[in-house]
């Protein structure tokens, strides 16, 4: 029996795509979210639904995206066993009806600490995915994420650690996996997935979840570096440079 696969990132560092080639390999994503006029997601609309209602029963209404709240984590994490949790076996319980399956969502980093409690850990394989600090930054602020560089890296940064602690700390067979090198080396990162995911992607499942050029940066474009200074320069005073104590508190 395959293992199942959980991509845990932060939002925007190309995890569509990698989600998408996992697919591809017989990986089961159930009913997918699809943004209108740009690109499909990936991610089981199920599973954002339970995540957002773990957000809620948390108690919490800021902004995960640009937020780093060690508070939220340990919220979430103390739901288990406190909330009625049948919706979230059930669903569980229908993922592993289509094993093997692929979860991705960019809040699983903040509420896995609440389905390690009712996941079987050893049947799932963990993909840790990093894209370049530079280009996350870009592409907060081309969706009007407003915020520094600095503030953008601490934030990138601290949800790696934070990913890579729960890893260890749960003892679960993972890989680190950089965006860039499954587009600009294919063969070597594909190679990787296989022996990992025990699957037979090849780069012609790359490609038909990827539309641009292999073998080339997927950052983009200088005319995009230039957009994205310029949108930062409009919207300086409205920038998200909240420090990570201030992010705790709240």
């Amino acid at each position: 029996m395959k293992h199942n696969a959980i991509i845990l990132t932060s939002g925007l560092t190309g995890s569509s795509v990698l989600t998408g080639l996992i697919a591809r390999g017989g990986f089961w994503t159930g009913s997918t979210h699809k943004k209108s006029g740009e690109y499909d997601t990936y991610e089981n609309t199920r599973l954002i639904e339970l995540n957002r209602s773990l957000f809620a029963a948390a108690g919490y209404s800021g902004n995960y995206m640009t937020e780093f709240s060690p508070a939220l984590l340990r919220d979430v994490a103390s739901l288990a066993g406190t909330i009625d949790e049948s919706r979230y076996r059930a669903f569980l319980a229908e993922c592993d009806g289509h094993a093997p399956w692929v979860w991705k969502d960019p809040r699983l980093w903040v509420t896995i600490g609440f389905w390690e409690k009712l996941l079987d850990i050893e049947r799932c394989r963990f993909i840790l995915l990093k894209r370049s600090l530079l280009q996350c930054w870009v592409s907060g602020l081309l969706r009007r994420q407003i915020r520094s560089y600095g503030n953008s890296r601490a934030y990138e940064l601290a949800v790696q650690k934070t990913i890579g602690e729960f890893l260890r700390r749960a003892n679960a067979q993972f890989i680190e996996l950089r965006y860039e090198d499954l587009i600009l080396k294919p063969e070597e990162s594909i190679g990787r997935l296989n022996r990992f995911l025990d699957a037979k992607l090849t780069t012609a499942d790359l490609q038909s979840v990827y539309h641009k050029p292999l073998y080339k940066s997927p950052n983009g474009s200088a005319w995009d570096a230039v957009k994205a200074a310029l949108i930062y320069a409009k919207n300086y005073s409205e920038r998200v440079d909240r420090t990570m104590r201030g992010a705790e508190s709240r």
